[in-house]
This record gives structure tokens, sequence and C-alpha cells, in this order.
């Protein structure tokens, strides 16, 4: 039988990539015809969407509260302090920030020339692009500013992290959102050729180019979007049983779908309701979660002896669960 040859995957110096530690060349060679332009295209999409880094994606100005308002002593609105911002290339070292907290940058402008190195960090968070204008001041403590950082992937709109932002940071006062881009690479390409041209057999040559924005090392990203599609093609490997060892955390539909199923089967008495609510809702014939949010919300009003008050508890206790009614 005719088998695949194994792949031999390395690192090459160019002239172009030299002296750029951000840039580098990787061969994966022999492959068989069209393995080239699979794997090219797959890397290429994973590295640009999927790998993931730190990024800003909201602030806390002083006197400013919102982003169309001028800033006293300063040269630069809001609006064009945020775009600035949003050049912001940080560095995270995980061993030390946990990714699924937020981390808060501060900066208090001197007058003059306020650059990203002006930007007190925690230990864990490195800021790439010193040198980074931000906004130019004529007075001492013009801008007194907190820049909230997450670790996420791909790019989330300025609305996408005004949820984020409620969500994680509450109801703080004057929060501002920004567009976010957390992708720590700057260019991706490839090519393909031919490895032995004019032989009954030809193989290919997959060459693919990386640029990073300087957080992190194209390596590491090249291995890490091997990871991710390594997980990804990990489930058709056999398609009658799959794998259920994986526990990278990107999967994660499958555990939300089981929580919810055991939310579902929850009994009424379990809800800890109150004596009128719960015997409102057994004469009903309801005995479970899964029962009782089947039916539209209407309908609960119609159930005997369950006024507003017990109908705001159900409610609330429904909501206390993560779940809701089913929809008209």
């Amino acid at each position: 039988m005719e088998r695949f040859l194994e792949p031999v995957f390395k690192k090459i110096i160019t002239e172009e990539n030299k002296d750029n530690d951000n840039k580098k060349t990787f061969i994966v060679e022999k492959l068989e015809r069209g393995f080239g332009q699979t794997m090219g295209t797959a890397l290429r999409r994973t590295l640009l969407s999927s790998i993931p880094s730190v990024a800003p994606f909201a602030i806390e100005l002083k006197g400013v509260s919102h982003e169309f308002q001028a800033i006293k002593d300063t040269e630069e609105d809001a609006v064009e302090l945020i775009l600035n911002l949003k050049k912001l290339v940080l560095k995270c070292d995980t061993s030390i920030i946990n990714p699924d907290e937020i981390v808060e940058l501060n900066l208090v402008s001197k007058p003059g020339v306020v650059k990203a190195k002006d930007i007190e960090l925690p230990a864990g968070i490195e800021v790439v692009n010193k040198t980074l204008v931000i906004a130019n001041t004529s007075k001492d403590k013009a801008i007194n500013l907190k820049i909230y950082v997450a670790f996420s992937k791909g790019y989330k709109t300025f609305e996408e992290n005004r949820l984020f932002a409620e969500e994680k940071l509450g109801t703080i006062k004057n929060i501002i959102t920004m567009d976010s881009n957390y992708s720590p690479i700057e260019l991706v390409n490839y090519s393909i050729e031919e490895v032995n041209p004019g032989e009954s057999k030809v193989y290919e040559r997959l060459i693919l180019n990386v640029q990073t924005k300087g957080n992190m090392e194209p390596e590491l990203a090249v291995a890490t979007a091997g990871a991710i599609l390594k997980n990804h093609y990990a489930a058709f490997e056999e398609l009658s049983v799959l794998d259920q060892t994986m526990s990278n955390d990107m999967f994660e539909e499958e555990k939300v779908i089981e929580e919810d199923n055991l939310k579902l089967s929850i009994t009424i008495e379990d809800l800890n309701l109150s004596v009128r609510s719960q015997n409102g809702l057994e004469k009903a014939d309801i005995k479970t979660v899964g029962e009782l949010i089947n039916r539209p919300f209407s309908n609960l009003k119609q159930i005997e002896n369950l006024g507003d008050k017990s109908v705001s508890e159900i409610v609330e206790a429904i909501q206390n669960l993560g779940l809701a009614f089913k929809t008209e």
C-alpha cells in the first residue's frame, strides 16, 4: 500500500527577516499534491482569527463622560485618545496574569508628549510599542486615565465590549468602551512550490511567512494555530465514538448543554419558592424547571392562585438559573 510521507517542519532565516525577530519563515515538506493549499489556508485563517492575546477594551478618563468630549489642557479629544490607545500593543505573561481576569492599567500624565512608556503596569504586563504617542498635554495631570485590558481573541466591536464591560466591571460610572483587536498577528502569507518537478510523483513544499506585532514570537503563534487545528480535527478521527477525554478550554459547548439539562431537571420543590407559589405550580401539574419554562411567560398569570408577587418570585428564580421562558 502506498503511504503518506511524514512531513518535515523547519524554520528558515532569510535575508528579509534576518534582523527581525517578529518575522519568520517556516517550511513544511514533503506534502502530497493539494495538501500545501489545504494546510496553508487553514493555518492562515487560524493565525489571523484565533490566536489569543491582550488588548484594551475600555477606559475610564477623569472629567470625561463620553467619547465625543474635549479633554481639558490636552490637544486630543476623547475620540483621538481612544484611536491612539487602540494601537497599544501589550504582552502578557500568563504565568503571572490570570487570562480570565480583567487587568487595570493607570496613566497620570505630565506636561508634554504622553507616550505608552508612561503607563503604570502591573507585573506580568509589558508595553511593546513604548514610543506610541497617546496624547499631548500642557498641564500636569491633564490626563488621569484607567485602561481596562482583557485576554481574548479576534476582533471585538465597542458594542460587544460594552456588554462585556457591564458583565465584568458592573456599573462603573463614565466607562467608555472601544473596538479591540486582540490578534498578535501583523501579517501572514503562504506560497506552494513543487519539491521534485519532472518526476513521476511530484511533492509540494508549503512556505509560510508570519509576522507578529512583537507581543508573541512567530514560532509560538504557529504552534498555537497548529494546536487549535489539531483539537478541531481530532473530532473526526473516530466518528462513531468521539474522544471524551479532550479537555481543551476552547471546547465548552458540550459541557454547557449538560449543565442546562441538569438545570431543567431541578424540581419545583428545590427552587425554594414560597408555599403559595409552589402549591400553585404543583396544582397546575408542573413538577420540574423544564416543564415550567416550556410554557410561555404569559401563561404564568393564568395559573390559579398565582398573583403578581408569585409570578415575580418565579421569574427571579428562573433568571438566577440563567434560563428563560419559552417565547410566544
